[in-house]
């Protein structure tokens, strides 16, 4: 039954893997058992043997998936699966003689003990204790903090002040100093009022070795905890570090203050900086000589000490053990009679929680804060976690999410060496219990989670994890205890079996309106083994919720859901199911529902000219008519009908006026096109940066854009403007093609000029500027041949380096020019334009006062800008309007370059945006925290955009091509731009 069983377990984890992502996300530190009476531990086992065979076959050494296999080779893959079956089967006889043999063992050991609990219990007394120290030390800070109750607020501000009246003296002092800061979250390279960078005075101190191995050893264990970046010119690398510590062993091994008899203490000191490095050649000798001394002078009490014994001495050799990852309670070199370095430790104990030096000694301040730290090594290795002096990233966090058969469990972020480190960082900081079990052979895995342990729901089913990174879950991954966060992952952990990622979730409309119908699409993503890639197709079944409002999508992946009240929402996708594991791992993106309400350009056109013109709001085309033309008091008539409201009169001109089917009718305008909407004024739902257009008409035509020949003219040279219009096919529902317009008058300045047949009307030339286009159709007695609009004409003269300005600014150079929005380097129209310079924040935020149309202001906010200066009243009405408050008190720094990010913040403040949809950047952990929700607003506008690859490059310096660009957006945005008012 036993043997059977075994079978059962890994044909079915065969079957699962194969049509999942799972077998991906499983390993021996996130392994999963099922509920049975089989011992687990050995289970674990025969399940970490075949997933290393049958990774073989997918996965080279280094984990990476090989090369395709050929064709032969891939006829040879039914083979291949069948024999995998067929070991499966066979392992199982090996697998049980071997649990056998396994069980002996067992049952000879000696119980070297103490418990878990036993520990736990003594460092919570610890921890207890030593957080009311005043002030706490650098060790007390270093110890509590890793051991999950840093003391941030409390130390930080000690260790600055130690720096700042220079009490440290010795390497050992800054190591042990810039350890303690790393720990708690600071940064050991900006410290104290001077922002002294303390690695970096560890990496070129003169008298290194002048306290024997203690201080490089220290020196070695800070660079790496704080991820020292070397310089070129350092006294010290980390290589010299460890050679000097192998090249200055003693002949026994060991290491000492003094050469001659090696000592405990230092040995082991030694030891823990060199584990990083064990598994290099030159240094795994080293390792592995110091052992054999260390395990050859521990005492028959299972403790240790050179001179005397001492709870210290244990303490370091459980460090020194732990961060070899070596058991510092099973492995028999160092078990003495039965007795771990920890039981012993442990016997050092007073009855008030503290510890001794001696055994029989009294409660020791020193004695009690080494306990600590040992206690703690051993702790974060049961659980897992990366050395006590490993350190924390000094890089941006990763984000961790927990979520179990129900729910979510945590989320927050975490730094840490390990996804393993940075998940229980997360479950500690939000007090949710958790279990890691540490098997003697194959290492940690999470065994529980918030009370929910592997199999509790009878299966295959258990704790597993995937990463998102730049927008795409990681495939092949190793245990979460071997996987090194980076920057911005997204590490989502989830009690699952065969459950399926999502691969991506949109909904229509983008962005949806209060009560409007929204249709989200979702697909799940899985990994195709024989194909060697991922599977992405439709998400059937997973529920959909936001606002309290859920919907299942379908066969299709889609659910359709009604958008609730405005505001920002978190839209969430799970597979959750009553019994059985998540169908789906649960994710939530941001959600924003829009008010029904829309900013638009209005234009009211009689039978003779304009009525009104600006700009409105509203829901639909009605709504913004009428409390338009309210504020403007401007009388107009409403009637009802059976197939809704319409307009029946404006200023006085009524329907009919001219006795046929003439009256009043409406177009949209977005950006060159336009719409003839199939439904009425009252139905027609606006969008932002819409132009509407109400006009008296029959028959009326609505002008295209116009062609001007030729496209760019220069100041005084003759051109021509062609007008063409688009008639609706009503059959069809789609607009004809551009036709010439004949007999409409075109007006450009002063000049007016009739298009002929082609619907060309032809011109002199005009001066350098920015010119409006005026094309109207008026008649005597009847409706307008043409609906009249404007559009802009710019006429400029060529700068000297134009032809280094890029294609797609190209427009924009001259338009900007023209309207003396942006001109070349320090304002003037002659000099050359320098596209691919960097803008200065001086120009930047002129073009931006000149384009939302801020009146010049006289004012000295800022001590740095002269008042002769060409951009002085420009900058002086953007700090009087608010846009900008200079880069410290009185300071603008004018001649500085501006970065794409610090542009977005300007526009997002001057046009007054907010991100109303979460913007997908590939570079997005690169923006700056208090600029990130300018960015999305910029981007989701479209005013700004990313490259090619998807990154919005924050901390690029904006061009003033670029720069150009972006005038000409915010000249033409709704409300705000002069273009728009």
């Amino acid at each position: 039954m036993y043997l059977r069983g075994i079978g059962e377990v890994w044909l079915q984890r065969l079957r699962v893997s194969r049509d999942s992502s799972e077998f991906a996300r499983f390993d021996v530190e996130t392994s999963v058992y099922p509920k049975s009476s089989i011992n687990r531990s050995i289970l674990h086992r025969e399940g970490v043997f075949l997933r290393r065979a049958f990774a073989s076959y997918f996965f080279g050494e280094s984990g990476r998936m090989l090369r395709k296999p050929s064709t032969a080779k891939r006829s040879q893959r039914g083979a291949w699966w069948r024999g995998a079956v067929a070991l499966v089967l066979a392992m199982q006889v090996v697998l049980g003689a071997l649990a056998g043999i396994a069980s002996a063992e067992e049952a000879a050991k000696p119980a070297v003990g103490p418990t878990r609990a036993q520990v736990t219990e003594a460092l919570q007394a610890l921890q207890a204790q030593l957080a009311k120290a005043e002030p706490v030390s650098d060790w007390a800070a270093f110890g509590l903090a890793r051991s999950g109750k840093p003391v941030a607020s409390r130390y930080l501000p000690v260790a600055a002040k130690s720096v700042d009246d220079g009490s440290l003296r010795l390497v050992t002092d800054f190591a042990r100093t810039a350890l303690a800061i790393n720990a708690n979250g600071g940064d050991a390279r900006k410290v104290g009022k001077g922002s002294t960078d303390l690695l970096g005075k560890i990496a070129n101190f003169e008298k290194m070795t002048a306290q024997g191995p203690n201080a490089p050893a220290y020196a070695l264990m800070a660079l790496d905890a704080g991820d020292y970046t070397p310089g070129a010119k350092d006294r010290w690398t980390r290589d010299d570090l460890i050679k000097w510590l192998a090249d200055n062993r003693n002949a026994d091994g060991g290491w000492s203050l003094t050469p001659g008899k090696s000592d405990t203490d230092v040995t082991a000191i030694v030891l823990t900086a060199l584990a990083p490095y064990q598994a290099r050649e030159d240094v795994k000798p080293v390792v592995e000589k110091a052992l054999v001394w260390l395990s050859s002078i521990q005492k028959e009490t299972g403790g240790f000490g050179s001179m005397g014994e001492s709870s210290e001495s244990s303490v370091q050799v459980l460090i020194a053990l732990t961060s070899l990852n070596i058991d510092p309670v099973n492995d028999s070199r160092f078990v003495k009679n039965g007795k771990s370095a920890l039981a012993r430790l442990l016997e050092y104990r007073q009855s008030d929680g503290q510890f001794s030096h001696t055994a029989e000694g009294k409660a020791d301040a020193m004695a009690t804060f080494y306990a600590l730290l040992g206690l703690t090594s051993v702790d974060r290795w049961w659980d897992g976690l990366s050395g006590l002096f490993a350190g924390i990233p000094t890089a941006a966090p990763a984000s961790v999410t927990v979520y179990g058969t129900s729910g979510k469990l945590a989320e927050g972020a975490a730094y840490g060496r390990t996804g393993l480190d940075a998940l229980v960082q997360a479950l500690q900081a939000k007090n949710v219990s958790y279990e890691v079990e540490r098997h003697p052979q194959y290492g940690a895995f999470l065994k529980a989670v918030a009370g929910t342990a592997n199999g509790s729901l009878g299966g295959y089913d258990g704790w597993l994890y995937a990463v998102k990174r730049q927008g795409a879950w990681l495939t092949g991954l190793l245990g979460l205890g071997s996987f090194v966060p980076q920057s911005g992952d997204q590490i989502v952990v989830y009690y699952g079996n065969s459950t399926a990622l999502i691969h991506s979730v949109k909904w229509e409309p983008a962005v949806p309106r209060e009560g409007q119908s929204v249709t989200v699409t979702i697909e799940q993503e899985t990994y195709d083994w024989d194909a060697g890639k991922a599977v992405v197709a439709p998400a059937e079944a997973a529920r959909v919720s936001v606002g309290g409002k859920s919907a299942l999508t379908d066969k299709d992946g889609k659910a359709t859901l009604t958008a609730g009240k405005a505001g920002s929402y978190t839209l969430s996708m799970d597979g959750y199911q009553t019994g059985k594991a998540p169908t789906y791992v649960t994710t939530e993106v941001p959600f924003w529902i829009d008010t029904y309400n829309k900013t638009v350009k209005l234009r009211v056109e009689g039978d003779q000219g304009v009525l009104a013109e600006g700009t409105a709001s509203g829901g639909t085309g009605l709504e913004a008519l009428e409390s338009f033309l309210k504020a403007k008091k401007v009388d107009y008539v409403v009637k009802e009908a059976s197939f809704g409201k319409y307009i029946t009169s404006i200023k006085g001109i009524e329907n009919a006026k001219f006795g046929g089917y003439d009256g009043w009718s409406f177009a949209v305008k977005k950006g060159n096109n336009w719409i003839i909407p199939a439904v009425g004024l009252d139905a027609f739902a606006l969008e932002d940066g819409q132009e509407v257009v109400v006009y008296y008409g029959d028959n009326t035509k609505l002008a295209e854009s116009v062609v001007v020949t030729p496209s760019a003219p220069k100041p005084g040279e003759a051109f021509s403007i062609q007008v063409t219009s688009r008639e609706m096919d009503w059959e069809t529902g789609k607009l004809k093609a551009a036709a010439p317009v004949a007999g409409v008058q075109v007006k450009v300045g002063a000049a007016t000029a009739t298009t002929d047949g082609t619907g060309a009307a032809k011109f002199a030339g005009v001066k350098e500027g920015l010119h409006d286009i005026t094309i109207s159709g008026y008649a005597e007695g009847k409706a307008p041949a043409i609906v009249r609009s404007v559009q802009k004409l710019a006429v400029a003269s060529a700068y000297s380096d134009q032809s280094a300005v890029s294609k797609w600014a190209l427009d924009s150079v001259r338009l900007t020019k023209a309207a003396g929005v942006l001109l070349g380097s320090n304002d003037n129209a002659a000099a050359a334009f320098q596209p691919k310079a960097s803008v200065t924040r001086a120009e930047f935020v002129s073009a931006l006062v000149r384009s939302i149309g801020l009146k010049p202001a006289s004012g000295s906010t800022f001590k740095d800008v002269k008042a002769t200066a060409w951009y002085a009243k420009e900058l002086e009405a953007a700090a009087q309007a608010g846009l900008v408050a200079g880069v410290a008190p009185g300071t603008f720094a004018p001649d500085a370059k501006l970065t794409r990010e610090q542009a977005a913040q300007l526009l997002t403040r001057a046009l007054k945006l907010q991100a109303k949809a979460s913007v997908a950047l590939a570079d997005s952990a690169q923006i700056s925290a208090g600029a990130v929700s300018s960015v999305q607003a910029v981007v989701g506008r479209g005013i700004m955009i990313g490259d090619e690859r998807g990154r919005f490059l924050p901390k690029q310096t904006l061009t003033r091509e670029q720069a150009a660009v972006i005038a000409q957006v915010v000249l033409n945005e709704p409300g705000v731009g002069i273009w728009s008012k």
